[in-house]
């Protein structure tokens, strides 16, 4: 065995290996819940998919809304009420845009917590799946600078029930202005519609594409030039979801202190309230101000999608019982962290499970009834 082997071997024995592509300690909240959604996809995947992502940004706009935006609200009384009449009429043979209103009303009604519209959206909505149509491809160049360049193009399209996209906007162009040329290729796609409940359905359809000088992957570009590249995007695209929650989600992994950070995330918020990670991080530092009402009220589209998903995410779990803790709902911050702390990953850094830990048992000491006076 090599010197070099054999220190590696005595380092992972002395420290352990088991944190080796996992968020560093100084991690920020935004930082951790990123790579915990990462880590319970694919353990493997932190680096790739949050440290060294060039796009972190949501695919979303105001015109095309994502079918995780509900169309009204309804208070937890009406919700029952609403999903009857919804699986009333899927029972029938509804128009388009009878379906589209149903979708709002299911999620509306998911949103009100109740749980048999959240089961039904799980079960009875199949996205869209191309079937047809070539790989969409950039126009061939080369690159034209000597250090990495990230290009990007966003389309956001109709999805019209015969699988055909229309109606194509551009929501982000890039420096050379793609987005016509891709369109064209777009048009000889078809694809397998949205399905509410076996009926097919018109959608949005969002997509973003890389272009990026140098080949298909994403470049290696270092901390300072992915936020210098975020803030291009702002500046070209300042209507794009996608451009201003991926430089809230760099700063929050890069430079989570930076003084402009809480401003771009009001600014990601605004324009998707949605997005579980923003809507996670809005109601997070919600919390560290005192504001526990509003930020249960910002977190419950995260909620949703951790009780729709296969991965809860306990970063989620933990924003939620620390707004209910802060409101004195001792029952629901209880089992809100106790969840937490049982989905933590064995894996995950033990600084963080012990903080979860000690977080619990904070909460179990100021939930205790006080004993009685003695007479």
């Amino acid at each position: 065995m090599s010197w070099r082997l054999l220190f590696l071997f005595l380092l992972c024995l002395s420290t352990g290996c088991g944190h080796y592509g996992l968020p560093p300690p100084t991690a920020s909240h935004g930082h951790l819940a990123l790579a915990m959604q990462a880590y319970l996809v694919n353990p493997s995947s932190y680096e790739r998919h949050v440290a060294q992502a060039t796009n972190l940004g949501v695919v979303t706009t105001d015109a095309l809304a994502s079918w995780d935006a509900p169309a009204l609200e309804l208070e937890p009384g009406q919700a029952p009420r609403a999903f009857e009449e919804v699986v009333q009429l899927l029972k029938g043979n509804p128009s388009d845009a009878e379906l589209r209103r149903a979708l709002g009303s299911l999620r509306a009604a998911c949103n009100a917590d109740y749980e048999q519209a959240c089961v039904f959206l799980k079960e009875q909505v199949q996205l869209a799946v191309k079937v047809e149509g070539e790989e969409v491809r950039p126009k061939k160049r080369e690159p034209r600078f000597s250090h990495a360049q990230y290009a990007l193009a966003i389309l956001g399209c109709r999805l019209d029930v015969d699988g055909r996209l229309r109606d194509c906007q551009v929501i982000e162009n890039g420096p050379d202005h793609e987005a016509e040329h891709i369109i064209a290729q777009l048009s000889a796609h078809r694809y397998k519609p949205w399905m509410l409940a076996g009926h097919p359905m018109s959608r949005p359809y969002t997509a973003s594409f890389n272009l990026n000088f140098g080949g298909p992957q994403d470049p290696d570009l270092s901390p300072e030039l992915k936020l210098e590249w975020a803030r291009k995007r702002v500046g070209w695209a300042p209507t794009s979801t996608s451009a201003w929650t991926n430089l809230a989600a760099q700063l929050a992994v890069h430079a989570p202190d930076h003084p402009h950070y809480p401003r771009v995330l009001a600014r990601a918020y605004t324009l998707t309230p949605e997005d579980w990670w923003i809507a996670s991080e809005m109601a997070w530092q919600r919390v560290q101000a005192g504001q526990h009402s509003d930020a249960l009220l910002a977190l419950r589209p995260a909620i949703r999608r951790t009780s729709l998903g296969k991965h809860p995410n306990p970063y989620v779990l933990e924003t939620a019982a620390a707004a209910h803790f802060g409101l004195k709902q001792c029952t629901e911050a209880l089992a809100q962290q106790r969840k937490a702390v049982e989905l933590l990953p064995s894996q995950w850094p033990a600084p963080e499970r012990e903080r979860f830990q000690r977080k619990l048992q904070d909460y179990q000491s100021s939930c205790a009834p006080s004993a009685p006076a003695a007479h």
